[in-house]
Formats: structure tokens, C-alpha cells, sequence
């Protein structure tokens, strides 16, 4: 996973200069310099918790002063390094205080790949670069990044867990592979399976679809990339409980 929060971070960058001023779509605050601002604090933050073996309380990170213009690219390329060196440095199992169901330091692996995926993601769609979006990712890291939202995105955040849910039930079916899920908001939360069945609402797509949907990038009318079944403004409010 390391390897591919490396590689994806330096695309990243390589696509974000020389277009710091691009809108990014999914996030109207920012442009593409102010992405990589919010992503290098992302990367501040975790990587202090990384380094804080044995913490169980998320660990003090000191404001920094951020450059402008094209600084912004080399301020995030030297936050991204520091991330990958702190993962490559620190045992994945060593106990880190983190937001999940666990307190092991690989949760900070899988959760910056998806991290710095989506991003990227952002970034190039801003660029024009992007292409389409049922094939941006890789089938693998699509599908993990689909079980990661629901797992974490979806039920909590350092701010503490989540509870609130659409009243009705999502089935989300994978179209390049293997992969179906159904989520169901309950009164103790969500409910979720692996398995076929009719929920209230359906999302069919590729991987890397599903988990641009998941993750608030692809829209219930956007019948190029997915296609839906039931109540589509039940789709977006399930959107809406991501990330």
C-alpha cells in the first residue's frame, strides 16, 4: 500500500502544477492548490500519529505557515515524503490511536491510499486529465476503497462515530468482478452484507464507478458511468453519508 500512496501523491503533484487555479468539481472551496493544502495537512496530521507508537489519544500538531502560488506544490511533495517514510519506518501492527474498529498503524496505510486516491482523482479531473470515470482505478484498489468508505467513511471520524442513515436500503453491484453490498440504517446503525438482494435502491458499476460514487463524485444522472434502480434521490441521500 505504501507503493501506491508514493506513487499516487506524486502524480498528484505532477498534475497539480500548473493547475493551481483549476476548479476542483467535488469540493467548490477549493481550487486545486487549496486541495493540496487540505491534503498535506491530512498528511501532517497522520503521519504525527504514525511516529506516536503506543498513544491512545491523536496526537498535537503545531500550525505551520503555508506557502503561496507554486510553493504550495513543493510544501505537499515534502508532507507526502514525510507520510510514506513514517508508514515505510513503523510496523504496521505497532498499536497508534486511530478513528477505526482497530488501533494498529495499517490503518493509517489503508486509509491514505484512499486518501491520496481520491484525491488524485480530484486533481486530475480538474486538470482535464481524468478520462473516464469507470476506469480512472485500478479494479483492486477500487474495491477496497468501496469496503473502506462504507467501513470508515461511512461510521466514523475523528469527531467521533456516526449514526444517522437513509431510511431506505442501497445495493451496490459490481459490474468488472466480484462485489456486491447491501446497507441497511438501523437504530444501532448500519447493517451491513456482502450479498445479492433488492434493496430499496441499486447502483450498478465498474469498481472504480462505485467507488467514485461512494465517495460523492459521481451523480445519481450520471447514466454514462452508472446505472440506477429505485428511488434516485434515495441514491444521493446515500451519497451524501460519505466521506
Amino acid at each position: 500500500m505504501v507503493t501506491s500512496i508514493e506513487t499516487s501523491g506524486a502524480r498528484l503533484a505532477e498534475v497539480a502544477r500548473g493547475n493551481l487555479d483549476k476548479q476542483v468539481e467535488h469540493c467548490p472551496d477549493w481550487d486545486v492548490a487549496g486541495m493540496l493544502n487540505h491534503v498535506a495537512g491530512v498528511y501532517r496530521f497522520i503521519t504525527a500519529n504514525v511516529e506516536n507508537v503506543g498513544a491512545d489519544a491523536p496526537a498535537s500538531v503545531d500550525r505551520e505557515d503555508v506557502p503561496d502560488g507554486d510553493g504550495i506544490v513543493d510544501y505537499f511533495i515534502e508532507k507526502h515524503a514525510a507520510l510514506v517514510a513514517a508508514l515505510r519506518a513503523v510496523d504496521p501492527k505497532a498499536e497508534a490511536w486511530n478513528w477505526g474498529t482497530g488501533s494498529t498503524v495499517d490503518f493509517y496505510h489503508r486509509r491514505m491510499l484512499h486518501e491520496t486516491a481520491i484525491h488524485q482523482w480530484d486533481v486530475e479531473n480538474a486538470a482535464g486529465t481524468a478520462g473516464a470515470k469507470s476506469e480512472f482505478f485500478d479494479a483492486d484498489v477500487a474495491h477496497d476503497g468501496i469496503d473502506e468508505v462504507i467501513e470508515v467513511g461511512m461510521q466514523a471520524s475523528p469527531r467521533g462515530p456516526r449514526s444517522e442513515f437513509p431510511s431506505g436500503s442501497l445495493h451496490l453491484h459490481r459490474t468488472d468482478g466480484d462485489g456486491e453490498w447491501m446497507l441497511q440504517g438501523t437504530d444501532d446503525g448500519l447493517v451491513v452484507t456482502q450479498e445479492h438482494g433488492k434493496g430499496d435502491c441499486a447502483v450498478r458499476g465498474t469498481a472504480s464507478a462505485l467507488y467514485l460514487y461512494m465517495w460523492g463524485r459521481v451523480a445519481a444522472d450520471d447514466e454514462a458511468t452508472i446505472q440506477i434502480f429505485g428511488d434516485e434521490e434515495l441514491v444521493a441521500a446515500w451519497a451524501e453519508v460519505s466521506p
